[in-house]
């Protein structure tokens, strides 16, 4: 492992008693720890829909494909910083 690479959970407790990871075991619980941001489009990844006859049909959010989370936007070379700022 190197000091820029992530960790996997499993692997926290072998390396925190090198004080070399310190930072880099702290990120990693804290990324571990952040909540998504659930998808304000639907209820846990689906949309039902009910027609004039009162039948009900539930279809898979395209916002969030299905997962009910959204996750933040990535950077993006070609068009700047995924917050806006470049």
């Amino acid at each position: 492992m190197n000091s820029m690479g992530w960790i996997d959970r499993e692997h926290i407790p072998a390396i925190e008693r090198d004080g070399r990871y310190g930072r880099l075991i702290n990120l990693t619980l804290r990324l571990l720890e952040a909540r998504v941001p659930a998808c304000g489009n639907c209820t846990g990844g689906w949309i039902t829909i009910r027609d004039d006859d009162g039948h009900e049909t539930s279809v898979r959010c395209e916002n969030c494909q299905g997962a009910g989370t959204v996750p933040s936007p990535v950077d993006n070379e070609e068009n700047g910083r995924a917050d806006g700022r470049r």
